[in-house]
């Protein structure tokens, strides 16, 4: 299979819920609101429950793809061609953003409330490569560890020679292991199982589907009962063996829902889908700058966050779509592309 011209829908769709995930996981970035209220009480365990198992999916699916496609098993000179055009996709987007979020950070932060902004201009740009936990551009941190996920199984199957079964079982009790945060290496460990896992399933590509079809129901009863329990505990029990409990549930139960979901849902997804990349990538953006026009007319409280929410939401998913697609007008017009 050419690794260049595939799609599949299910994984597409996936994507884009999962992207829609993150938008969810970010409306509340360093400070929460102040006080107490109905109007916030929700978000904070809801939060805690995403992260247990939203970024795995992103993951798993991401490790579908390159199993399915065939990626995962280049070698030679395919493997150093699907290298370069993952470095164009990922690391060059992800550089470009973070020096510009960096730059506006430093810019904005004297005119307007700024999350996460960085000391100075070298400041910020010293943790977009080291402390990486700093990161004025947290975002950017998939994309390099995605881009190293890549490059690395490949290798490790090749010089293993071992399948991908015991590359996971090998890699599960290295999750809680510490790395510095450098490159965003101590999130690779972290995260390694579930691309494996995904590499997994597409292997048992057909089989694997079978069972996600006629097994749905019973896995989205599974995930809606067990997701009270995540939102109540998750944000005190350990990271590690959180993410992989709840993992072990949400990743079957998810890929089994955009599969057969609703339709109208499913067209959603396909609309959206062509401008996932763009959200996840520019979604805390305008996340920050709706908030940052909202605070002048309304307190950042619990009781006003009932508002706040639905419009960080539309923005950071609205707000993303329509820089994409002028971007791709004014890359359509000529004239207009010579005045940027």
């Amino acid at each position: 299979m050419n690794e260049r011209n595939w799609r599949r829908r299910d994984i597409d769709r996936g994507k884009t819920l999962g992207v829609l995930l993150v938008v969810l996981g970010h409306l509340v970035a360093r400070q929460d609101p102040v006080g107490q209220g109905w109007g916030s009480a929700w978000y904070e365990p809801l939060r805690a429950a995403l992260y247990s198992f939203h970024i795995p999916f992103l993951f798993y699916l991401s490790g579908y793809t390159a199993g399915w496609s065939g990626a995962a098993s280049l070698t030679g000179r395919a493997y150093r061609a699907m290298l370069g055009r993952r470095a164009k996709h990922w690391l060059l987007p992800a550089l470009l953003f973070g020096l510009a979020v960096a730059c506006g950070k430093v810019a904005l932060h004297p005119l307007m409330p700024v999350d996460h902004a960085p000391a100075s201009l070298g400041a910020g740009l010293l943790a977009l490569v080291w402390q990486t936990d700093q990161s004025p551009a947290q975002s950017v941190w998939y994309l390099v560890v995605l881009f190293g996920f890549a490059a690395l199984v490949p290798v490790m199957r090749q010089l293993t020679g071992a399948g991908i079964l015991p590359l996971l079982l090998l890699c599960l009790p290295l999750m809680a292991l510490p790395l510095p945060p450098v490159l965003y290496a101590d999130r690779f460990l972290l995260y390694l199982p579930f691309y494996l896992a995904g590499l997994l399933a597409a292997e048992q590509d057909r089989p694997w589907c079978r069972f996600l079809d006629k097994a749905r129901w019973p896995l989205m009863l599974i995930f809606l009962a067990v997701l009270p329990v995540l939102m109540l505990r998750a944000a005190s029990w350990p990271r590690p063996e959180t993410m992989l409990g709840a993992s072990l549930i949400a990743l079957p139960a998810l890929h089994a829902m955009i599969r057969r979901l609703w339709l109208p849902l499913l067209r959603a997804l396909d609309r959206l889908g062509p401008y996932a990349f763009a959200i996840y990538l520019l979604n805390t953006v305008f996340i920050g700058l709706a908030k940052a026009a909202l605070l002048q007319i309304l307190p950042w409280t619990a009781a006003s966050f009932a508002v706040y929410a639905p419009v960080l939401m539309a923005a950071g998913v609205l707000g993303p779509i329509l820089a994409a697609r002028l971007w791709r007008e004014c890359n359509r017009n000529p004239a207009l592309q010579r005045r940027i």
